[in-house]
């Protein structure tokens, strides 16, 4: 009889503050080791966003250094911890074959910028290029002065 080898999963959590933090941190720490991101959780203090992975024990700890390494050089480093081959409830959730889910404060942030006419269909989008008034219709681009954007002056009025 054969027996299956199975590498047994770690756990890694790296805390950050800000998400935009949390984001290039996962992004390195992806690029540095064979891990799988779990997803990205904002905690209830000071904007402090927690990054979970997992992986062998190896890449874990590999990438939590490299994140962390990262996180603390932008004076944004919160707490890391990897806990190797954890006990078996605690990945329980993990070894589903969902993959991580994009976390709703990204979604929420990019639909600020993204507008959709009710002429349109919904599975088309329109990117806004004034960040003053968000108005598709709008020639300024961000960037240009503000006296260009259509609704100069008209601040507060509804």
């Amino acid at each position: 009889m054969v027996q299956e080898h199975s590498v047994k999963q770690s756990l890694g959590l790296l805390e950050v503050s800000g998400l935009a933090l949390a984001i290039s941190c996962a992004d390195v720490m992806a690029k540095a080791a064979s891990i799988t991101l779990i997803g990205l959780e904002k905690t209830h203090g000071s904007g402090w966003t927690v990054i979970k992975i997992t992986g062998d024990v190896a890449s874990v700890q590999s990438a939590i250094i490299t994140g962390a390494s990262f996180a603390e050089r932008r004076n944004g480093l919160v707490a890391n911890k990897v806990i190797a081959r954890p006990a078996g409830g605690i990945l329980a959730h993990v070894e589903s074959d969902e993959p991580a889910s994009v976390p709703e404060i990204i979604i929420e942030e990019r639909e600020r910028f993204i507008e959709t006419p009710e002429s349109q269909d919904e599975s088309e989008t329109v990117l806004v290029s004034c960040n003053l008034c968000l108005d598709p219709a709008c020639r300024r681009q961000k960037g240009e002065p503000h006296s260009q954007c259509l609704h100069s002056g008209k601040r507060g009025e509804k």
